[in-house]
């Protein structure tokens, strides 16, 4: 069951409803219906893009663990994606999926924070796969350009709703 909430105006009010933009808890006498759902006060006078990019402690650290969980996973799925027939394909949608990953867990805000850890995230699997192919000066044309459309298609996804 989950836990108890009360409104963050009205301490002593119990809530089971938060703002759809900030997120903070907020009773009957304190929301307001918006067209993109039910607001505190404060962000329902705000425009509707407003809180764009914003993201608050626990979504930053969000972001980043999943990045960092996106990184480790992607390592043995590059080496099994490059093997594979239509690898620029898989890695597009690799790249994708991975960037709506990281915009699920920056809270849908989007913003310049969840598109970097979403390329970086991205990347990093693609770097361990071509690093021992750089070193011995024979990177392969597809790897580089699986690795770039896996990037670019991570970034798009990780932008989010403006």
């Amino acid at each position: 069951m989950a836990e108890t909430l009360y409104c963050y105006r009205h301490p002593k009010k119990e809530t089971r409803v938060s703002c759809a933009a900030c997120g903070r808890p907020i009773c009957a006498e304190c929301m307001r219906q918006t067209a993109v759902g039910i607001k505190c006060p404060e962000d329902a006078q705000l425009p509707r893009g407003a809180r764009a990019g914003v993201m608050k402690p626990n979504q930053i650290l969000k972001t980043v663990l999943a990045g960092i969980g996106i990184a480790l996973i992607g390592i043995p799925v590059v080496s099994l994606i490059v093997s594979l027939p239509l690898q620029l394909l898989l890695s597009a949608a690799a790249g994708y999926g991975a960037g709506t990953l990281v915009n699920r867990a920056s809270g849908r805000n989007g913003g310049p924070l969840a598109v970097a850890v979403s390329i970086v995230a991205t990347a990093i699997p693609f770097l361990v796969w071509l690093a021992p192919a750089a070193l011995a000066g024979s990177v392969s044309t597809f790897g580089v350009l699986a690795a770039i459309i896996a990037a670019v298609a991570a970034g798009f996804a990780g932008r989010g709703r403006y």
